[in-house]
């Protein structure tokens, strides 16, 4: 491969430690990469609000939350790429008319709203939630931009899930998921990873054989494939695994993977 204009990686389970910090190796790898020349863009599922301190520890060419639905540069207002009002509201029927029992979150790209049958998770913090709606048709006429829909049918394995709602959905939203049992993410048709990525890296004049891409969940994936080097970190789904994807695998995260593959394209 050519040496790599452009270094995208994923956050929690790739470029984070168990800790949730970003190790002193990892740290100085990337920083080493940026002093080169190549643009560092950090790429993630979370909200804006929870990746601003990770982004100030680099400096970072983009950075691009929701699974691909915010991207924000420097010195531009924040790209939004939203699922509209309306396909939000037909893609919540079909999931009541599959999944009886569930609830439902909005990410605004600054805000996180959620309906009375979401449940927050134990390291979610309620300072984060900006309202609690009654109902779901209320949640998304006060929930706005819908940078990301969040399903949540507790207790229930996250791949069957997914394959109930991509079935359900159809080609209405992107369905995908980046952590355990229970919850799918979900953001307007053809915003994922992948297409914010090509469409920053477009604006930069860099061809996706430039890009070397990190991850380790099935969001990830369209980054991965897009990318002309895409590392699926060993330590992450077993499905990104799959020699048929053909991608590339990084050590463990909690090895500092991301530092021993960039430290290796530096030498």
């Amino acid at each position: 491969m050519v040496f790599p204009r452009v270094i995208a990686t994923d956050l929690d389970g790739t470029l984070l430690g168990l800790d949730g910090r970003v190790s002193e190796r990892n740290r100085r790898a990337l920083s080493a990469a940026v002093a080169a020349g190549v643009k560092l863009v950090l790429s993630t599922a979370r909200p804006p609000r929870t990746t601003r301190h990770i982004a100030a520890q680099f400096t970072c060419s983009a950075v691009l939350c929701g699974n691909g639905a915010v991207a924000s540069l420097p010195g531009a207002e924040p790209m939004l790429r939203a699922l509209e009002v309306a396909t939000a509201g037909d893609v919540v029927a079909r999931l009541r008319g599959v999944m009886p029992t569930v609830g439902f979150g909005v990410e605004t790209g600054t805000d996180f709203y959620h309906d009375a049958e979401y449940r927050l998770a134990p390291w979610m913090s309620r300072d984060w939630v900006r309202e609690v709606v009654d109902s779901t048709d209320s949640l998304l006429a006060r929930a706005k931009p819908i940078t990301k829909l969040l399903v949540q049918a507790q207790e229930t394995p996250v791949h069957l899930l997914h394959e109930t709602a991509v079935e359900a959905v159809g080609a209405l939203a992107e369905v995908t998921y980046s952590g355990g049992s229970g919850l799918l993410e979900l953001s307007a048709s053809g915003v994922d990873k992948g297409s914010t990525l090509a469409m920053v890296c477009e604006r930069w004049g860099v061809s996706a054989e430039e890009v070397v891409a990190f991850g380790d969940m099935p969001n990830d994936l369209p980054a991965l494939t897009w990318a002309g080097a895409g590392y699926a970190m060993a330590s992450g789904h077993p499905g990104l695994l799959d020699p048929a994807l053909g991608l590339r695998v990084a050590p463990p995260a909690h090895e500092h993977g991301v530092a021993r593959v960039v430290e290796e394209l530096l030498s």
